[in-house]
Order: C-alpha cells, then sequence, then structure tokens
C-alpha cells in the first residue's frame, strides 16, 4: 500500500528561499518532489499546514544535557556493584531523544569532557540504545588535548598531553564513536594529532586554545572552530587570536553559542555580517537543566543554579553551560542579527549536517533526502508536529 502524501499550505523553509504555496510529496519516508505555488498536484492524501513554517529538524552538533540528563551522568549510580548500568545509561539516551524530538531537535551530538568512566559508559549507552545514526550519529569529545589556560568549564583532571597512546586509548573507550575532538593548536605535536583525528574520520576543532594564528600551526585538513569566542584568545589589533581565525580564513566551519548569554549581540551581529553563511554553525552548548523552568538542579553532587543568565555553579556563580536549546538559539540569533530565514535555518541544519557527514540524508526541504520535518507553532515558538 503506497504511503505517498502530500504536504500543503505551509511555508517551507528551503536551503535558499522560502517556498509559500507550494508543496511537498512525501513517499517512502523521503522527499520525492517540492511543488511550487503554481504546480499541478497529484490527486493523493492532503496534509494542510495551515501556513506554519516547516523546516528540517534541527540539529544539535554541541550539547551536554537537556531535560534534566547530562552525558557525563547517564545514570544515577550503578544498580550493584558490578559496575555501570549500561541498559540504565540507554534508556536515559531514549528519554533525552524524545525529549529533543518534542523540541524540533532530530539530530545530536552527545558532548563531554575526557573522562575514561563517563566516556566509556556513553559508548556503551550508544550501543545499547541503538537509535538511529540520523538521531545520535557519534560523540563529541571536548578535549583532553586543550591549553589549562584557557579550560573554562573543563575540569583540570580531564586535560593531559598529547601523545599517540593516550589519544588511541580514549579513541578505543569511545568504541570509535568520536565524531569531533576539540584541541589546542598551539601545544605541542598538534599537527600530528590533527593528521590522526582526520585518518579516523573525526574532525579536529580547534578550542580552549591561546593560539596566535599568525605563529602557531593550523590543521592542513578539513577543520572546525569550537564555540568561537569562548574560552580562547581573543580577536584583537594586535595580537591575532584563534577569535579571530575564521574572519580571515574561510576553510573552517565555526560554532557560535548564540542563546543570548554565552556572546554579546554586538559580537553576535559582527558575526552575521563577516562570516561565510555556508561554515556558521549555531550551537546551545546546553547543559543539564536545558529546556526546563528556571531553578536549582544537581551536576555531579553539587547544586548549580539555572536562570536568565545561563546555568552556572551555585557557590561560585561560574557560567557551566546554557539552559537554551537549538529553537531558542534560532529565535535569539533572527531577533539580533535579522539573518534572512533560510541562512538562519542552515545554520542549524545543513551546515551541521555537513559537519558531521550526513548531508546526503538530512539536512534540507530537497528532493531525495530524508522526509524530516518539523512543522511549528507560530514565529518557532513550540512544535506542532515532527514528521519522519
Amino acid at each position: 500500500m503506497s504511503d505517498d502524501r502530500l504536504l500543503v499550505g505551509g511555508k517551507l523553509v528551503l536551503p535558499d528561499r522560502v517556498l509559500e504555496g507550494g508543496a511537498l510529496l512525501l513517499s517512502g519516508g523521503k522527499i520525492e518532489a517540492i511543488i511550487e505555488a503554481d504546480g499541478e498536484l497529484p490527486s493523493l492524501p492532503r496534509h494542510d499546514l495551515g501556513g506554519a513554517w516547516v523546516t528540517p529538524g534541527l540539529v544539535e552538533l554541541h550539547i551536554h544535557g537537556a531535560g534534566g540528563i547530562g552525558f557525563d551522568e547517564l545514570e544515577a549510580g550503578p544498580a550493584s556493584g558490578r559496575g555501570p548500568d549500561v541498559a540504565k545509561a540507554a534508556a536515559s539516551l531514549r528519554r533525552i531523544a524524545a525529549f529533543l524530538r518534542s523540541r524540533g531537535v532530530t539530530t545530536f551530538v552527545p558532548t563531554l569532557v575526557s573522562r575514561e568512566r563517563e566516556l566509556a559508559l556513553l559508548a556503551a549507552a550508544i550501543e545499547e540504545a541503538a537509535l538511529p545514526r540520523s538521531t545520535l550519529p557519534g560523540i563529541y569529545l571536548e578535549g583532553p588535548f586543550i591549553n589549562p589556560a584557557r579550560r573554562g568549564g573543563i575540569p583540570a583532571d580531564a586535560i593531559m598531553a598529547y601523545d599517540r597512546a593516550a589519544l588511541d586509548r580514549i579513541l578505543s573507550l569511545a568504541r570509535d564513536k568520536v565524531l569531533l575532538m576539540t584541541f589546542a593548536p598551539e601545544l605541542p605535536h598538534s599537527g600530528e594529532l590533527a593528521a590522526a583525528l582526520a585518518a579516523r574520520r573525526i574532525l579536529p576543532c580547534l578550542g580552549h586554545s591561546d593560539a596566535s594564528i599568525d605563529r602557531d600551526p593550523l590543521p592542513a585538513e578539513p577543520f572546525s572552530i569550537t564555540h568561537l569566542f569562548n574560552a580562547m584568545s581573543p580577536f584583537s589589533h594586535k595580537e591575532a587570536g584563534l577569535a579571530m581565525l575564521p574572519f580571515v580564513d574561510g576553510r573552517p566551519f565555526v560554532e557560535l553559542n548564540a542563546d543570548g548569554v554565552h556572546v554579546g549581540a554586538p559580537a553576535l551581529r559582527a558575526a552575521a555580517r563577516a562570516l561565510d553563511p555556508s561554515r556558521l554553525i549555531l550551537i546551545s552548548d546546553a547543559v543539564v537543566a536545558a529546556g526546563l523552568p528556571h531553578g536549582e538542579y544537581s551536576y555531579y553532587g553539587k547544586k548549580i543554579v539555572s536562570g536568565p543568565d545561563g546555568v552556572r555553579h551555585a557557590d561560585t556563580k561560574v557560567l557551566m553551560g546554557s539552559n537554551r536549546l537549538a529553537p531558542e538559539v534560532l529565535r535569539n540569533w533572527l531577533a539580533v542579527t535579522g539573518a534572512p530565514i533560510p541562512s538562519a535555518l542552515r545554520a542549524l541544519t545543513l551546515n551541521p549536517a555537513r559537519a558531521l557527514g550526513l548531508a546526503r540524508s538530512k539536512g534540507a526541504i530537497a528532493p531525495g533526502l530524508d522526509a524530516d520535518l518539523v512543522v511549528w507553532d507560530g514565529n518557532f515558538e513550540g512544535v506542532r508536529e515532527v514528521i519522519g
């Protein structure tokens, strides 16, 4: 029995424009065709979207947790003295996948710092959870080969000097599920590290760094920049820190946290005007309290406070992450920069899909790609329906 159907009456956000009055033909879980406003519609079941925005599913490329679950705290504790409870951790991954999907995020990359126990448990839980790769493609590892002077919220015990044996052990613990790894390019052997990552099809990411782009080596391979402006040497008219790199070099993908807390509005507007929109990836860097009401939560047995100024440690007031998710990042980016909607959506869909190697199946409303679609209430304030 055919499952062909038409989506009509929506505002379709295509990679380069918004199509109103057109239609989407879906077949077998794929986008079969985009029909222009003046095109003839086949005689098929129709789903009228009532003027709602329709976008690809959003991608959270850099996310440490949400909905009360952190990727480094996937279990409340061992079920017995025999070690971590992988089944409990896998159930947590399934819950956070459903939580994010209800908010329009259909792909997410669990992000964590390099601690052996947490990394091994996450890798085992990913296998046990058996979520599709289009939903959970792999792991983003921040460190451990970073500059302690720019460690930001990364604990000192999750940092080490690079050597090949240490890298091999980390990737083995991760069961070869690492897709992205942040390191500081100014540290010894960074060129060897970048080449080793690229050989394993891991995207090298520059960050938590005090580099000077005039002095320190940059990868020859394709690479990315971890949360531009945060935890890195700054943009300066005298000393060209890592934050200046994407403004003078168009090669890397560029993560930018547009949650309204981590980077100020003037810097967001400068980035919107100057950076290549095909390389920009908007991120949330969300943590355990993201998507939940403001208030007090626990993280590693310590009290944290989620409020209008992000998620902070209760005792030190130090910012530890964001309580906002991709839809809020999108709305803030649009409000602050006035960016065109197709361009803004690319930074949360197609661009991260390209960085993850998923662009042949998702990331855009285009013929041949998965029917991975979100129908929104209002101007991206809420999710009416997820299709696919």
